[in-house]
């Protein structure tokens, strides 16, 4: 036996072993796969503070599906991190938050604001040409494509459809005398302005179109009215469903997705029971289809709210930017992940068809539901 010859060779072992660890370390601290990879950041400025529900609701079912991805460990190894900024639904603020967010993270998807002023801001803006980003969704249907800028993908349906889905509607009950009632709220002069488009696209010349303290002025002259449309949110038409119900007690009232029925039943009460409401997603309270039901129940597991069509149109945003994202083989950057959302094929829920290739202009799902007089929605 030699003594110094086992030592060397014991230290060469030694050695060997070491470096064979060292690399592994190494390797395991860039695999994509690896649990310390990069988090995926993805951005967002939203109104959590306004009169409404929208922004929360809508945030609560982002955060509620990207919840249950982490859990199960994320996308490719690598966790979603959603940084949310509250703009108050002010599109200058939108903008100084999102360059705060871009600034200060390596962001790689951005969803959009919930108000329609500061959507269009930001597709306007210089902001996602400058960064290769591409917003994605927002519970809005404001139409992006008058900006100019292409780097924005819907998924609901526009106010347009919502108009041409209603007053299509109301033709076939063979109603003439249409009353346009502009209540207040953010959304609301969006939603009007695309039922004047469709009233005169068909040559409907509207009997009333004004505000709420206009409409409230008129009293005897509304009982000829057979239809109203309410364009605003629960909070803003309240008043005006008010007047409606007492002078144009044979009118069937109808209003736009801005309007949370639960909101509106909780203020007008008995008013709110029957008013007919267009919906840019399917019924968040049904168990009809998988995605209802598991919607449902994230919403149970992971927040204390009940779900509603935003928490499920929450949902549905980030189902499609998962997706996407499950496609890229490499790193999620702003580049890769905008050819993603491009490329994403459609997804298929059942109830509606999901795509972010269709031109904007393209026509999307639009149901209509009235109120039961137990709070839900009756399709």
């Amino acid at each position: 036996m030699n003594p110094k010859k086992d030592s060397s060779l014991l230290i060469q072992f030694i050695y060997w072993c070491l470096t064979a660890i060292a690399a592994f370390v190494l390797l395991a601290l860039t695999s994509p796969n690896s649990a310390r990879a990069r988090e995926i950041v993805i951005v967002q400025s939203l109104d959590l503070s306004g009169q409404s529900n929208l922004g929360k609701d809508f945030s609560n079912g982002i955060r509620t599906y990207i919840d249950a991805v982490n859990a199960r460990g994320g996308v490719r190894g690598r966790k979603i991190s959603l940084l949310q900024l509250d703009d108050s639904g002010d599109p200058k603020q939108t903008i100084a938050n999102l360059q705060q967010l871009i600034k200060e993270n390596q962001v790689d998807g951005l969803i959009g604001p919930t108000s329609a002023r500061s959507y269009l801001e930001v597709a306007a803006s210089d902001l996602l040409r400058t960064t290769g980003l591409t917003m994605l969704g927002a519970p809005t249907g404001a139409r992006a494509s008058g900006a100019g800028n292409s780097r924005a993908l819907p998924i609901r349906a526009s106010y347009a459809d919502e108009a041409r889905q209603l007053l299509s509607h109301i033709a076939t009950m063979q109603i003439k005398r249409v009353a346009l009632v502009r209540g207040e709220g953010e959304e609301a002069e969006f939603a009007a302005t695309a039922l004047r488009d469709e009233a005169k696209r068909r040559n409907l010349i509207l009997d009333f179109d004004g505000d709420t303290p206009s409409w409230q002025k008129r009293n005897t002259i509304n009982a000829n009215i057979e239809a109203v449309v309410i364009a605003g949110d629960a909070v803003g038409v309240s008043t005006a469903l008010a007047h409606t119900k007492q002078t144009a007690r044979n009118a069937n009232v109808f209003g736009f997705s801005t309007i949370d029925h639960r909101t509106l039943l909780e203020i007008a009460k008995q008013a709110a029971i029957g008013v007919v409401i267009s919906q840019a997603m399917p019924s968040a309270e049904k168990n009809v289809f998988p995605f209802q039901r598991e919607h449902r129940d994230l919403m149970k597991r992971y927040r204390d709210e009940p779900p509603s069509l935003h928490t499920l149109e929450g949902y549905v945003v980030a189902r499609v930017l998962i997706a996407a994202l499950e496609t890229i083989p490499g790193e999620p950057t702003a580049a890769n992940v905008t050819a993603a959302l491009r490329s994403a094929r459609d997804l298929d829920l059942g109830a509606i068809n999901v795509s972010t290739r269709i031109p904007e202009n393209a026509m999307r799902f639009v149901n209509l539901s009235a109120v039961s007089k137990k709070g839900a929605l009756i399709e």
